[in-house]
């Protein structure tokens, strides 16, 4: 069987397209030095092991000879794994966009032997169609071009670059004096506009979870019946695994039927906080058994020793979405109480996706059924889970992103508090060991656990300190507080320029062509936005002024950016929001600090509230809020200054 360079690498993604007819060469200078040496243009490739387009032009394009010919005589030929080198991937997605107006993945681009970008896109089909030229005609254009033409496209993609560099300059010159409240009003006001009252979430399709916004809504106490009914949507709906728990990547429809089927850890991390704090504000058992059941998927299928796996594929046995759906009469023969099953999950014989069903429930209708009869059901349920279990799963991508499981460190030190889950306390409380151990004790932040050959992004450094932060919250053990300072202080000296900007790629990282910057919230939250929220809650918990002083820098450096698009900065607005005197810190002194008392307070429904342990011994419990603080001597007497402010 042939095999190329990338046989060699340790990516999922990568090993997939190890045995291509493709002459493939991961990024690199290997690579660029042969570009250099035969005056060839790259062809740079960048997707991810679960992306289901990705699939579809391997197999059309990647895996055909007469393409590779093409490829291996005229071009060098780079595969990325965008998960493992985001920034590889934002650099070139920013041109895509800045030239086609949208991008997504896979992402194509041509590059000079300097890597920089000639010309790009996304899919292009095998032949011509959907309005698109083929991609062998791609190719072969881009290399008439670059042979006749060439002094003219190197000096194209000079300015290219130059016109890209400056963009970015012009998102790092922005600073106000100002720090008010006015990116929240524009928040909620944006948020209330582009709601969908019936569905949740925002309006139109396709539909992906909000759960950032949903976040900053619980902590705020406002737009709650809304986050409540978005979350309540999803859980019902198939963007929600009915059988094995999790969540799918986003949903085709506006209505969270039929999902994308790919499952995705960060989705996963953030919902599970966000179901455990709705919980917690609300004290709505459905809210408790949906953030259980995302935990239970979460440690099933995706733990590994090392943490939690990246994701799930979307298509089994090359068939999008098989594993999950299912014919009517498969139901039928597999389930004891059909008419029951197919009443509470909407079961048809047309089915809701190519004529199979994707199992959708309605949480409002529930008291339809007696206690007896959703016993039936769950028992059904599990029937069904069993059977398709037998089925081919779809693969998983086993890398260990650092970025990820620090929000997946967050979501579930939340869930073991608001939950009455120690065994979730227990588990954040190793995950956070194992990076200590393999990581921060010996000075350095890697992307993908077990690979040191890429340095951690800026994202990485900060969502693993905001992840350490709360497991030291739910546990009280320094060891994680020391490691989130210890972390926190490298992303400053390695990502800030001094003034309010964190750049996402850092002194360790390599330089490319462009250096992004992203603030704005994508799938994920910036690391702007992370590192300033590690900061705001290290500020809380230490009282270090240089934390709070840094935070108010980077508020100031976006506040424009803040105001003009609010919602895709929901947890820098939250930072916003918290340090405008709306955060709580309660510090019991340790004589007062039994397991009782503290479990009390962990229990009190707000989640803008750090608990700090004071060392002093008195008979008061202090809740600051701002400048202002008030004494009490009991939890209740807390709660009730909670509830005040």
């Amino acid at each position: 069987m042939h095999e190329n360079r990338l046989a060699r690498e340790t990516s999922p993604y990568l090993l997939q397209h190890a045995h291509n007819p493709v002459d493939w060469y991961p990024w690199g200078e290997e690579a660029f030095e042969k570009a250099r040496r035969e005056d060839k243009p790259v062809f740079l490739s960048i997707g991810y092991s679960t992306c289901h387009w990705c699939h579809v032009m391997e197999h059309e394009s990647f895996e055909d000879d007469a393409t590779a010919k093409i490829l291996n005589e005229h071009f060098v030929a780079i595969k990325v794994d965008r998960e493992e080198r985001p920034d590889i991937d934002a650099a070139y997605m920013n041109f895509v966009i800045a030239m086609n107006g949208n991008g997504g993945w896979p992402l194509n681009v041509f590059l000079t032997p300097a890597g920089k970008p000639i010309l790009g896109g996304t899919y292009f089909p095998n032949r011509p169609r959907y309005g698109m030229p083929s991609f062998k005609e791609v190719l072969l254009a881009v290399n008439k071009r670059y042979k006749n033409e060439k002094e003219g496209v190197l000096a194209a993609a000079d300015r290219i670059a130059e016109t890209l560099q400056e963009s970015v300059k012009k998102r790092f010159s922005s600073m106000e004096d100002a720090i008010d409240a006015a990116p929240v009003a524009a928040f909620n006001a944006t948020f209330i506009d582009s709601f969908d009252y019936e569905n949740g979430g925002t309006t139109g399709a396709p539909k992906f979870p909000i759960s950032l916004e949903i976040l900053f809504n619980l902590h705020q106490r406002k737009n709650v019946p809304e986050s409540l009914l978005t979350l309540r949507r999803m859980s019902d709906g198939g963007i929600f695994d009915h059988l094995e728990g999790g969540f799918h990547r986003y949903s085709v429809d506006e209505r969270w039927i039929v999902p994308h089927f790919e499952k995705m850890l960060y989705d996963n991390a953030l919902l599970l906080e966000a179901l455990s704090k709705a919980y917690l504000i609300s004290s709505d058992g459905y809210f408790k058994e949906k953030a259980a059941r995302t935990y239970e998927y979460l440690t099933t299928r995706m733990l590994s020793d090392a943490g939690f796996f990246a994701a799930q594929d979307a298509d089994s046995e090359g068939v999008e979405g098989k594993y999950y759906v299912f014919r009517h009469d498969e139901i039928k023969n597999v389930v004891k109480h059909y008419d029951l099953f197919k009443k509470y999950y909407g079961i048809s014989e047309r089915g809701n996706f190519d004529g199979k069903n994707i199992l959708v429930a309605d949480s409002e209708l529930i008291d339809r059924f007696t206690p007896g009869e959703l016993e039936q059901v769950r028992a059904d349920a599990e029937l069904l889970r069993e059977y398709r279990a037998k089925r081919v799963s779809p693969s998983t991508d086993t890398k260990v992103i650092t970025a990820w499981n620090g929000l997946a460190l967050s979501g579930i030190s939340w869930f073991g508090v608001a939950c009455d889950r120690p065994d979730a306390i227990d588990l954040a409380a190793r995950i956070a060991r194992r990076y200590i151990d393999t990581m921060i004790s010996r000075g350095m932040v890697y992307r993908v656990a077990g690979k040191e050959t890429i340095p951690g992004f800026l994202d990485d450094y900060a969502a693993l300190a905001s992840g350490l932060v709360d497991v030291h919250e739910v546990t009280k053990d320094v060891r994680f507080l020391g490691a989130a300072i210890k972390v926190a202080s490298w992303a400053i000296d390695q990502f800030h320029d001094g003034e309010g900007h964190f750049a996402e790629s850092g002194t360790r990282n390599e330089r490319l062509f462009v250096v992004d910057n992203r603030v704005h919230d994508a799938v994920t939250p910036s690391g702007t936005s992370l590192i300033a929220w590690a900061l705001f809650k290290l500020h809380a918990i230490t009282a270090r002024q240089h934390y709070l002083d840094l935070v108010e820098k980077v508020l100031k450096a976006h506040r424009a950016t803040m105001l003009q698009r609010p919602t895709t900065l929901a947890l820098l607005v939250q930072v916003l929001w918290s340090y405008l005197g709306n955060h709580h810190v309660i510090t019991i002194p340790s004589n007062l600090a039994t397991p009782g008392t503290m479990a009390a307070l962990t229990k009190i429904p707000s989640v803008n509230r750090t608990i700090v342990v004071s060392p002093t011994t008195n008979n008061k419990i202090t809740t600051c809020t701002g400048t202002t603080c008030q004494l009490a001597s009991s939890v209740d007497e807390v709660k009730s200054i909670l509830e005040q402010g």
